[in-house]
C-alpha cells in the first residue's frame, strides 16, 4: 500500500482497517450478457461441487475491459442461463492496491472475500460476488489536517467528499469508479439487473453511501454499509439517499469512525416521506469497536443480511426515466 510519509501516512496504513473488537452484539434500534463469458462458465454446472475458495478467479487490471482489478466468485450452477443476483463487496483500507495480481490478494484481509477464501460461503447463496480494488493515493498531503484528530477516519472521508473525489487522491473508492465498474459488471455477467446490491466495510461503506448519493437507484436495489460515514452523503442528497434500501451497521465503540456518522443520517432518513417498502434499517452493536463487519458478514450476530438483500428488487425503469 503506497501512502505518504510521516505520522499521517502511517495512520493511513492502519486506518479503518480492522480493529477487531470483540464486544457483545447489540440489536438494531431496531441483461446484457457477454456470450463468451457465459459460454466459458457453462460447463461449471456439470462439475462436482467445490468449496467456495475454488470458485474464486482474479481479474487483474488491464487484462480485460474492467476499470479496476477485482476478484470474482461465481456460485454453483452459474452459466445455466438463469441470471443471478449480483453483490459488489467494497473493501476497507487494508484491501487497497493497484489492481495487479500481486496486490489483489490484499482483498482477502477481511469481510466477504475472506469468508469465500476460507470455504465459509455456503454453496446455496446465489450471488455472483465481485470485489473491486481501489488504489490508495501515493501522497497523504491532502489529508494532513486530519492528523491527530480523534476519529480521524471521519475527517478523511469528509475531506475526500469536499474535494469531489479526485481520482488520484481519494483514500476510498469514488462514485465514478464504482459506477463504471457496475456498468461493466452488469454488461459482462449473467446477472439480474433488478437484483444488484452493494455492501462495504469502513472505506467501502463510505464509498457505498457516496455512490448512492450520486447515482441513487440507477443501478442498485439495496446496500449494506458497515462502519462507514454517511453524513456527507446525507448532506449532499438528503431524502433522495433513500431511493436505495439501506441496512446500516456500526459499533458504538468505534475508535476510527464516528458512530454518529451512521446514526444521525439514518435517523434523518427514516423521517423522510415516501421511502421504498424496504426502507432504512439501523443496527448499532453495543460494546463493539471498528470491526462491526465480521459478526455481520458471518451472521453470528443474528442478522441475515443476505436474505434481506434477496428480498429487494430495483423497480423497473419507467418510460422516460433517465437510464
Amino acid at each position: 500500500m503506497r501512502v505518504g510519509r510521516g505520522a499521517l501516512g502511517a495512520a493511513l496504513g492502519v486506518m479503518l482497517a480492522g480493529c477487531g473488537g470483540v464486544g457483545t452484539p447489540g440489536i438494531s434500534s431496531d441483461q446484457s450478457v457477454a456470450p463468451a463469458l457465459a459460454s466459458q462458465r457453462q460447463s461449471e454446472a456439470a462439475q462436482p461441487e467445490a468449496g467456495s475458495s475454488e470458485r474464486l478467479t482474479p481479474h487483474p487490471v488491464g487484462e480485460g475491459e474492467a476499470n479496476l482489478g477485482y476478484y470474482e466468485y461465481l456460485p454453483p450452477g452459474y452459466g445455466d442461463g438463469e441470471p443471478r443476483p449480483l453483490l459488489i463487496a467494497l473493501h476497507g483500507a487494508d484491501g487497497s492496491g493497484d489492481g495487479r495480481l500481486a496486490e489483489l490478494d490484499n482483498l482477502f484481509e477481511t469481510g466477504i472475500p475472506d469468508l469465500i477464501r476460507s470455504d465459509a460461503w455456503p454453496p446455496d447463496r446465489p450471488f455472483v460476488v465481485l470485489v473491486p480494488q481501489h488504489e490508495m493515493p501515493a501522497s497523504a498531503e491532502r489529508y494532513a489536517s486530519c492528523e491527530g484528530v480523534p476519529l480521524f477516519g471521519s475527517c478523511l472521508m469528509e475531506l475526500q467528499h469536499r474535494a469531489g473525489h479526485p481520482v488520484d487522491e481519494s483514500v476510498c473508492m469514488t462514485p465514478t469508479e464504482l459506477h463504471a465498474f457496475l456498468t461493466y459488471a452488469i454488461a459482462t455477467y449473467d446477472v439480474d439487473p433488478q437484483r444488484v446490491y452493494l455492501t462495504g466495510l469502513s472505506c467501502g461503506a463510505f464509498a457505498a453511501y457516496e455512490y448512492a448519493a450520486t447515482y441513487g437507484a440507477e443501478q442498485i436495489a439495496a446496500m449494506v454499509p458497515i462502519a462507514g460515514e454517511a453524513r456527507p452523503a446525507w448532506e449532499a442528497a438528503g431524502c433522495t439517499l433513500g431511493e436505495v434500501a439501506i441496512w446500516a451497521f456500526h459499533g458504538d465503540r468505534d475508535d476510527a469512525l464516528d458512530v454518529q456518522g451512521t446514526i444521525e443520517p439514518m435517523n434523518d432518513l427514516m423521517d423522510c416521506p415516501g421511502l421504498p417498502e424496504a426502507g432504512v434499517e439501523l443496527t448499532v452493536y453495543s460494546g463493539v469497536d471498528h470491526d462491526s463487519w465480521t459478526r455481520t458478514y458471518d451472521l453470528n450476530a443474528g442478522h441475515d443480511i443476505y436474505a434481506w438483500l434477496l428480498g429487494i428488487e430495483r423497480a423497473e425503469p419507467q418510460e422516460g426515466d433517465s437510464p
